[in-house]
């Protein structure tokens, strides 16, 4: 079984309470006001994007030591810092939506991070591109898509609070991927493009696969965000998997595309 999310409290509490700002009221939540089946879809969800965040927060601190292995230009690991510190906090604000909403957050299993040896006995500098393409560029961007698309909805104090921090930090770094990658590109051979094509289409290929269905069996007056408003839904942070899709088929027409084109990764 994975680790318990905890808090060691005393003296690292004070670091954490830096790192996280103006606090949360997770009481101004009571899962008694929600329908029982609501709820219990709600802990998994949020259970599972504790567990994505902290998977996020140990990619970026690969990432950190990637472009510090590869000897990168000094201010751009105090941007990969500024990443890692936003997955931290963003793991910290998914744990505590599982707690107020009932449910005890846990740690993925194993908590390590296995890479495969291949990857990690390649040089600094191409490990460092190809999390840049996989998880700071593209990864990141669509992220950004979902939780804007619950935060711009939500009502309810708590969840938009959550969501609000989280597309906030995002926000803020929103460019930091492509930036990078853009001026990477220049330290390969042009022999290397169709290699980091590839790339992207392996890290958007489980998107497609899962949204392509959804949207080819929507009626055409179905195919728009205002025809699944989900009030229900997004009071608790959720959005059905149609509406999933359709974000994704926006945010990657509207932003990943036109980036990945531009690089000429596609």
């Amino acid at each position: 079984m994975s680790h318990i999310v905890r808090e060691a409290g005393g003296l690292f509490a004070h670091f954490h309470e830096e790192l996280m700002g103006d606090a949360v009221d997770y009481s101004r939540i009571n899962p008694a006001d929600y329908p029982p089946a609501l709820i219990e879809r709600a802990q998994q969800v949020w259970l599972q994007r504790t567990q994505t965040e902290f998977r996020s927060t140990q990619i970026m601190t690969r990432f950190l030591t990637e472009v510090l292995g590869a000897g990168d230009p000094i201010d751009i690991y105090s941007g990969a810092i500024d990443l890692v510190a936003d997955e931290i906090r963003h793991t910290a604000l998914c744990a505590g939506m599982c707690r107020a909403l009932g449910l005890e957050p846990r740690f993925p299993s194993p908590v390590t991070l296995d890479d495969p040896k291949p990857y990690l006995e390649a040089p600094m500098g191409e490990r460092a591109m190809a999390t840049a393409i996989t998880m700071v560029a593209i990864s990141e961007s669509l992220s950004f898509g979902f939780i804007s698309d619950l935060r711009a909805r939500c009502e309810q104090p708590v969840v938009s609070a959550v969501l609000g921090a989280t597309v906030d930090d995002e926000e803020g770094h929103q460019d930091f991927g492509w930036v990078y990658i853009e001026k990477s590109l220049k330290r390969f051979p042009a022999s290397t493009m169709s290699s980091w094509r590839h790339l992207v289409e392996v890290t958007l290929e489980p998107h497609f696969r899962v949204a392509k269905p959804l949207l080819a069996q929507m009626s055409p007056e179905k195919r728009n965000l205002a025809a699944w408003p989900e009030p229900e839904l997004v009071e608790l942070g959720l959005f059905s998997p149609e509406r999933q899709a359709l974000v994704f088929d926006k945010t990657y027409r509207e932003v990943v595309e036109p980036k990945l084109r531009k690089l000429n990764l596609l």
